[in-house]
C-alpha cells in the first residue's frame, strides 16, 4: 500500500512539473481596441490601435485593415508603441462610409503566435 502511495505522489509531482512551464507560456490576446470591436463611428479613424495582454515582438506583429471589397486600407506601418510593448497600431488611409475589418497577427515576446479580426463601421 505504501508503495502505491509513493507512486501516486511521484506521478502527481511529475505531472505538476510538466505543467508548470506551460503555465508560464502565454499567447497575446486583445484586451481593447480603438475603434472598439463592432463599433459604428461617425468620424473615420486615422489609425487602429489594439492593446494586448502580453508584450509583443514588433518584428512579427501587424494589423491589416480591409474594406468590404477586401481592399487594404491600412498604410502598412504597423508598429508596437515604443512606450508600451502591448500596444500595436497601424495608420489608415482616408476611409469612406462602410464596413471595415481589422485583422491582427501577433507574436508575443515568448514566441507564441495568435491572430484574429474584428469589424467596425464608418457611418
Amino acid at each position: 500500500m505504501l508503495r502505491m502511495i509513493k507512486q501516486f505522489v511521484l506521478a502527481g509531482g511529475l505531472l505538476a512539473a510538466a505543467l508548470a512551464p506551460a503555465a508560464a507560456w502565454a499567447h497575446a490576446f486583445p484586451v481593447k481596441s480603438s475603434p472598439t470591436v463592432g463599433a459604428a463611428v461617425s468620424t473615420a479613424p486615422k489609425e487602429v490601435e489594439i492593446w494586448f495582454d502580453a508584450d509583443l515582438n514588433g518584428l512579427f506583429s501587424k494589423i491589416t485593415v480591409t474594406n468590404q471589397a477586401g481592399q487594404v486600407v491600412s498604410t502598412g506601418d504597423s508598429q508596437v508603441a515604443a512606450d508600451n510593448p502591448r500596444l500595436l497600431t497601424t495608420g489608415l488611409k482616408p476611409l469612406a462610409p462602410g464596413q471595415y475589418w481589422a485583422q491582427w497577427s501577433v507574436v508575443a515576446r515568448d514566441g507564441h503566435h495568435t491572430e484574429g479580426k474584428f469589424p467596425f463601421e464608418v457611418q
